[in-house]
């Protein structure tokens, strides 16, 4: 189930890094992504998008934190007892 999570988690995460990249994106450079995404995704539209999605790109980040190192501080103490 933890490994379910964690998946969850790290994929959730490079979805919203690649859609938070793309809207930033159609910030600066509106006339190629709205050409690529066919209207879709306008300035306004990025802009706003890009708005939103950091409260839970920021509580992503901070699961994909804590699973890490949660990670790591048990390979740590591991390795401490041997």
């Amino acid at each position: 189930m933890k490994k379910k999570i964690k998946k969850l988690v790290h994929w959730s995460f490079t979805i919203f890094i690649i859609i938070y990249i793309i809207t930033g994106f159609g910030i600066t450079e509106f006339r190629i992504i709205q050409t690529i995404t066919f209207g879709l995704l306008t300035k306004p539209s990025a802009f706003y998008l890009h708005s939103i999605l950091i409260y839970p790109f920021i509580i992503l980040l901070i699961f994909h934190i804590i699973l890490t190192l949660n990670k790591k501080i048990k390979w740590k103490n591991k390795e401490n007892e041997q």
